[in-house]
């Protein structure tokens, strides 16, 4: 293709993300929070029933999981973000977005709007023409796509740039993405390619209902050839939850001949969670249950899989190695306990090991230490999430494993120690650094196996960083 086409491709591209892909819902460090539909629409210098209206063509409001979905709040720097990636001049001033005050807007400025949708308009028509003319080539490969995913649109794009085709999510539902999975999908490749993805749930907006989230698998063309989502009804301590499940994560190997996928899900409300194998016709294979949230799924090998989030029942960030094979499980709680699911298998995990909240954790009251997995290539690290990240670096711990889940060594980050001192000084602690018990990194962790059950076991010292 001649360069001329590429070039005008990434320019089609840049367009398309402005007139047709909501901006993602980064985090923020929460300094900015507009906290009523009143206070964005003065922001904004606009009525509440115009900033409604534009919540639909992707204006990032939030609603809080679980509270009443009236109450609705915004950051100003996704609002500026926005506004910026609608109406900077994409020929050159980048920065030329700006809020206009209503007072201000005059009958010259009115002009512009039909102008810029009707640019809006061509470029729809000339983004569907390049498709059209792109399925018409020859087949597409895996190789050839580049992903995007907003809470709006799955979108493929070819290597240079130009749009091959995109999958939009339902406009009458709010769709959030997980919040832990950086990137929520998959371009497998082999004899079998297509594209996974997942949501982790949506809110209906007509009446703000939320439903579970949904993995999809769709050809290398865009088409959706396969979806599941949990129903589940779980039941622990003689109390029933059932949907909405939010999708935690998913992970697919494609090592054992047959295409197996394990994809896990919490409850939106509260602490039971589980992940499902299903097959390459996305049926399910088994199912394992716990209190406490599953955030992480791993494939070790085809017949070992990993997970990771945190434990309710044993108050701490975990992992833990399941079989693929014998998945009718739970965790390992005795039944007619809280913890216990009354409705879930009775198999167990082969291993499974508990990270204790620190001393800082508890000090400071925060929230729980989910463990957070990475991958290396000889080890498996946790980083448990002591005090999450408020515009710093989160304080947390880091535990290093081999795949069969042997502690090899742990540690606290630097941030640890300098929250450490802060709690210290608000009295809040009773011990300097040098004087700490923990000085050395964690001391301890919480392991269960079939053979020893629940038992406690000893880190050996790390060098303090």
């Amino acid at each position: 293709m001649p360069a001329g086409i590429h070039g005008f491709n990434r320019h089609l591209r840049a367009l398309a993300a402005t007139q047709l892909i909501s901006m993602e819902l980064a985090p923020p460090n929460g300094s900015d929070r507009l906290d009523s539909w009143k206070a964005i629409a003065a922001y904004l210098d606009r009525d509440e029933r115009t900033v409604r209206r534009w919540e639909e063509l992707g204006l990032p409001i939030r609603r809080v999981p679980g509270g009443r979905g009236r109450s609705v709040f915004a950051y100003a720097s996704e609002i500026d973000a926005w506004l910026k990636a609608g109406g900077a001049d994409r020929n050159g001033d980048a920065g030329a977005a700006k809020r206009v005050p209503a007072a201000a807007a005059t009958p010259g400025r009115r002009t512009a709007l039909p102008a810029r949708w009707g640019w809006a308009a061509i470029v729809v028509v000339v983004l569907f023409a390049t498709a059209a003319w792109r399925l018409r080539s020859p087949a597409l490969t895996a190789q050839q796509l580049d992903i995007e995913m907003t809470p709006t649109a799955l979108t493929a794009f070819d290597t240079a740039g130009g749009l091959l085709w995109q999958h939009r999510f339902d406009p009458s539902y709010m769709t959030a993405l997980p919040e832990v999975m950086p990137t929520p999908w998959r371009v497998l490749t082999g004899p079998h390619a297509a594209v996974f993805a997942v949501t982790s749930h949506r809110i209906r907006r007509s009446d703000e209902l939320t439903e579970s989230g949904e993995l999809l698998s769709l050809s290398v063309a865009g088409q959706v050839s396969r979806s599941f989502s949990f129903t589940d009804r779980l039941s622990f301590d003689g109390v029933q939850y059932g949907a909405p499940w939010g999708i935690t994560s998913f992970a697919v190997d494609d090592t054992g001949g047959t295409r197996r996928t394990a994809v896990a899900a919490h409850h939106f409300q509260t602490s039971p969670s589980m992940v499902a194998i299903l097959d390459d016709r996305f049926q399910r294979r088994g199912t394992y249950a716990q209190w406490g949230w599953i955030e992480a799924t791993h494939w070790l090998a085809p017949n070992r899989l990993l997970i990771g989030g945190f434990n309710d029942a044993r108050d701490g960030g975990f992992v833990a190695l399941l079989d693929p094979a014998e998945l009718d499980a739970q965790a390992p709680e005795t039944p007619g306990t809280h913890d216990y699911c009354e409705n879930c298998g009775t198999k167990a995990p082969l291993r499974m090991v508990v990270m204790p909240r620190s001393e800082v954790n508890l000090a400071a009251m925060a929230r729980f230490n989910r463990a957070v997995v990475q991958m290396m290539p000889d080890r498996i690290v946790a980083r448990t999430i002591e005090i999450p990240s408020t515009g710093q670096e989160a304080v947390d711990a880091l535990y290093e494993f081999t795949p069969a889940l042997d502690v090899i060594r742990a540690s606290f980050s630097a941030r640890y120690w300098e929250v450490h001192k802060a709690l210290e000084n608000q009295g809040k602690i009773s011990h300097s650094r040098d004087a700490c018990p923990d000085k050395d990194g964690p001391r301890e962790i919480l392991v269960w196996d079939p053979e020893t059950r629940w038992k406690r076991v000893a880190i050996r010292p790390s060098r303090a960083p």
